[in-house]
């Protein structure tokens, strides 16, 4: 990675840079926003952002050497600018114009990263990855890039339709509301 690298996701998140950190570095934040539940999301979790990484606290800088390069950029008391860059691929110098599962992958988690932080700190959460893109449910809009879309329910969770698959993400909620939920993305 180098300083050059290409920006691939770049958002602000309305929470300190103390707790974005917080959220990137310890385990048990990231199974309330990481990813989807599955058996080995504590192994994919321990994998991107805990082993073989450089973590620099007082930088606020994350590189997970291949995956991506985290930055955090305080922007006031209450806000942080994340930045994620990638090297871009062989030949090209930049990600424009090139469809990259992971870079959709950053994009997906780190609005899950956004809602957890902005409306849903400290709760735990249930998710579930859908794999079509399903008809979003009716919502305030969250977010929409050139392959993802998403939308905050009336019970607070977040729905991710991206290319091929659909993300439903729930926090403190009971598993029949999940469940209802659930059913909505078929």
């Amino acid at each position: 990675m180098t300083d050059a690298d290409p920006v691939v996701v770049e958002l602000t998140i309305a929470a300190p840079a103390a707790e974005v950190w917080r959220a990137l570095r310890d385990p048990a934040e990231l199974r309330r926003w990481h990813g989807w539940d599955y058996d080995q999301l504590d192994a994919e979790i321990r994998a991107i952002y805990l082993d073989d990484v450089t973590a620099d606290a007082e930088a606020l800088t994350l590189d997970t050497h291949g995956g991506g390069r985290f930055e955090l950029e305080p922007a006031g008391e209450r806000k942080t600018v994340v930045r994620l860059t990638r090297a871009a691929p062989a030949g090209a110098a930049s990600w424009d114009g090139i469809y990259d599962e992971v870079n959709e992958g950053w994009t997906t988690f780190l609005q899950q990263l956004r809602c957890y932080l902005e409306r849903h700190r400290g709760r735990e959460r249930r998710s579930a990855k859908v794999e079509r893109p399903a008809a979003l449910p009716a919502g305030e809009p969250w977010f929409r890039s050139q392959h993802q879309e998403g939308v905050v329910t009336a019970e607070g969770a977040l729905v991710i339709r991206a290319r091929g698959h659909s993300v439903l993400n729930a926090w403190a909620t009971d598993a029949e509301t999940f469940a209802a939920l659930a059913a909505r993305l078929g």
